[in-house]
């Protein structure tokens, strides 16, 4: 598994968020999770999106990805990867 800290921000910078990306490995495809993170870093409760399923990890983690760029003007990596 490897966890991806996601920042999200519109144009102005006056809204921002922090997701945790998690993409899992599942026999013979990928599939991505995401989660907000709170002030402290602590996951919220409740899904932000479905599940998505990829052939590949990156296919899977991209598709993600693409749900935050949907509500967001900017979605960028803070840098923070962890790989289990």
């Amino acid at each position: 598994m490897s966890r991806e800290i996601l920042v999200g921000r519109n144009e102005r910078g006056d809204r921002t968020a922090r997701y945790a990306l998690d993409v899992v490995e599942e026999g013979d495809h990928w599939m991505s999770t995401l989660t907000k993170l709170d002030a402290r870093g602590e996951p919220e409760s409740g899904a932000v999106a479905p599940r998505f399923y990829g052939l590949t990890r990156e296919q899977a983690r991209r598709r993600m990805i693409q749900v935050l760029e949907n509500e967001y003007d900017v979605v960028a990596s803070s840098g923070d990867t962890l790989e289990h």
